[in-house]
């Protein structure tokens, strides 16, 4: 690994670098970072990877939600990306609040 790729030259006026990014210290992602001007505010844009080759989607945040940027390399962006695994999150309900097997709540009866 090459470490000028994980450095951010302090002479750049804007931030184009791959990171590692925890946003509000409980959300992660990894991707490449830029910034895009939206309306007056600057926002940081991350193109999250899919493979090798091309990109998931795009994530915008505001600055003041970002607890750390680490710069890292491509690679181990899009091995972070591969290896994450990603949990449908589903919202915790009661046992005596769910439904009978079959769809049928008991009180119904």
């Amino acid at each position: 690994m090459e470490n000028e790729s994980i450095f951010i030259d302090k002479s750049q006026e804007t931030l184009e670098t791959w990171a590692y990014i925890e946003i509000m210290g409980h959300s992660r992602i990894a991707g490449r970072v830029s910034e895009r001007k939206m309306g007056t505010q600057i926002m940081l844009q991350v193109d999250v990877p899919l493979n090798e080759k091309e990109f998931s989607h795009t994530e915008l945040f505001s600055p003041s939600a970002i607890f750390s940027i680490k710069p890292t390399t491509e690679d181990w962006c899009r091995k972070f990306v591969k290896a994450r695994i990603n949990y449908d999150v589903l919202p915790y309900i009661p046992r005596e609040r769910q439904l009978e097997p079959g769809g049928r709540d008991e009180e119904e009866d």
